[in-house]
C-alpha cells in the first residue's frame, strides 16, 4: 500500500501532542505577571498531556483508559476543538461529533427542538437537511412533549438522551464520547449501545473514554492507557485493559494517583487461581475436564457492606461464553475475608482460548467494586468435531413414523 493510501486510511493522526496549563502561585501572581509584561513569572506549568503519538484507522474503535487525572478528558477536549494543544499537532479526516459532558453546547433557554436545529446548522448542514433529519433525531431521544420545553428544565437523563441523539443524528465519521453511559436508565443505555454498534458496522470510527473496562473490551478494537499525561500502553483492547487492571491491583494502596474517592475499607479481590481437580494450575484443559476456580477476598466493612462475586469466560473476540455469580445462586458471603471456590465439573467449553474474568459486586450484584482477569488465559482443546462455544448435554431419539400412525388409530 502506498504511503498516501496509508494516510487516507487513518481517520485520526496525533503527533507529539502536549497540553500545559498555567497554575498561578497566588491571588496576585497573575496580575504581577501581567504588569511586568511577563518578566516576572507567577505561574508553574502543569502538563496534562505530553508527547502523545498515535493514530486511529477508519472504521475502528479506540478506548481510552487510565486513572483520574491521567489526561483522558483533556485529550478528548483537544481533539474536539474545545481547547488548543500547547505542542504538537493532530489531524482528523472527516466530520466529527463529540459528546464530552451532558448538555455541552446546548443553550439552556432554548427548547430541545431548537437546540437540535442549532446543532445541525453549526455542524455545517443546510436548513433543509436539518429539517429532514429532525423527526428521526427527536424520535430517538424519546422526550415526548418535553422536546418543546427549555433544556434547563431537563433532568440529567433527558439531557443525555438529547445530546446523544443530536451527536449521532447528523452522520459524523468520527464520534468522540466521554463517559456518556455513566447515567441514564438501562433501557436507553442499551439503545445507545445498539446504535453505536450499528454506527461502527457502517464503517464509522469511535473514540471512547470510559472507566468501565468491560465497556472498552466490548465496544473497542484497540485501547490506549494514559497515565500522568503519557502513553503507558497501547494495542489490542483486551491486552491493554488487562495490563491496566493488573497495574491498578498493584498500586491501589501505594500510588497517590489512584482514584482518591475509593475508600480504604472497600472490598477487594486478593488473589485467584484456576486449577484442575488434582490441584494443578490450569492454563490448558480439555472439554469435559473438572476445574475449580479459587478466589480470595477481603471485605473490611462486611457488617454493613455485603458483597457478591462473579466469574465469566470470554472468547478472544470478547464474546461472553459462560458466567456464574453468587447472587445468581442465592449464596451469601459472610465475614471480613475468605476464599470462595467455584467448582466446574465436566467443563462444557469447546475448543478455543478464553479469558477468565472475576467480578466483585455490591450486595445486589449491580455495582462493580472491581473487575480483573486471571494472568493466564485458558486454552481448551476438544477431541470431537462439535461446533459452537459449549457442548450441549443432549441425546437423539428416533421414532418410527408408521408406529406412531398405528398408535394414533
Amino acid at each position: 500500500m502506498s504511503s498516501t493510501n496509508t494516510h487516507v486510511d487513518q481517520m485520526l493522526e496525533v503527533e507529539g501532542l502536549g497540553k500545559a496549563y498555567r497554575i498561578y502561585r497566588g491571588a496576585g501572581a497573575r496580575m504581577l505577571e501581567v504588569l511586568s509584561a511577563g518578566s516576572l513569572r507567577g505561574h508553574d506549568l502543569h502538563w496534562a498531556l505530553r508527547d502523545l503519538d498515535f493514530s486511529l484507522r477508519r472504521g475502528a474503535a479506540l478506548g481510552l483508559v487510565g486513572s483520574n487525572g491521567a489526561g483522558k478528558s483533556t485529550l478528548l477536549k483537544v481533539l474536539s476543538g474545545t481547547t488548543v494543544p500547547s505542542t504538537g499537532r493532530y489531524r482528523i479526516r472527516g466530520r466529527v461529533a463529540s459528546l464530552l459532558e451532558l448538555g455541552t453546547g446546548f443553550h439552556q433557554d432554548f427548547s430541545g427542538r431548537e437546540n437540535v436545529m442549532m446543532h445541525g446548522v453549526l455542524c455545517g448542514h443546510s436548513r433543509r437537511e436539518v429539517d429532514r433529519r429532525l423527526d428521526e433525531i427527536l424520535d430517538f431521544a424519546e422526550l415526548g412533549s418535553a422536546v418543546e420545553e427549555p433544556v434547563r428544565t431537563y433532568s440529567t437523563g433527558m439531557g443525555m438522551r438529547l445530546g446523544f441523539a443530536a451527536a449521532m443524528g447528523f452522520d459524523p465519521e468520527l464520534l468522540i464520547l466521554d463517559e456518556v453511559f455513566a447515567v441514564g436508565d438501562m433501557y436507553f443505555q442499551k439503545k445507545c449501545v445498539d446504535r453505536l454498534l450499528r454506527f461502527k458496522s457502517e464503517g464509522h470510527t469511535i473514540l471512547l473514554c470510559s472507566h468501565s473496562l468491560y465497556d472498552v473490551r466490548q465496544l473497542c478494537d484497540e485501547a490506549l492507557w494514559l497515565e500522568s499525561g503519557e502513553v503507558r500502553c497501547s494495542g489490542d483492547a483486551t491486552t491493554v485493559t488487562n495490563t491496566y487492571a493488573a497495574w491498578q491491583r498493584e498500586h491501589i494502596q501505594e500510588s497517590a494517583e489512584v482514584d482518591t474517592r475509593r475508600p480504604t475499607d472497600w472490598p477487594r479481590i486478593d488473589g485467584a487461581r484456576l486449577q484442575h481437580a488434582d490441584g494443578r494450575l490450569a492454563s490448558r484443559a480439555r472439554t469435559g475436564d473438572d476445574l475449580k476456580l479459587s478466589i480470595q477476598w477481603t471485605n473490611p466493612a462486611a457488617a454493613h457492606r455485603p458483597i457478591q462475586i462473579g466469574a465469566a469466560f470470554l472468547r478472544q473476540d470478547r464474546t461472553l461464553c459462560a458466567a456464574a455469580g453468587t447472587h445468581l445462586d442465592s449464596l451469601d458471603l459472610h465475614g471480613t475475608e475468605g476464599e470462595l471456590v467455584l467448582h466446574l465439573p465436566r467443563i462444557a467449553l469447546l475448543s478455543g482460548t478464553f479469558t477468565v474474568m472475576l467480578y466483585l459486586f455490591d450486595g445486589e450484584g449491580v455495582f462493580r467494586y472491581e473487575e480483573r482477569a486471571l494472568d493466564e488465559e485458558l486454552v481448551v482443546e476438544s477431541d470431537t468435531k462439535e461446533l459452537g462455544l459449549v457442548r450441549l448435554q443432549h441425546h437423539w431419539e428416533q421414532r418410527d413414523k408408521g408406529a406412531q400412525r398405528e398408535a394414533a388409530a
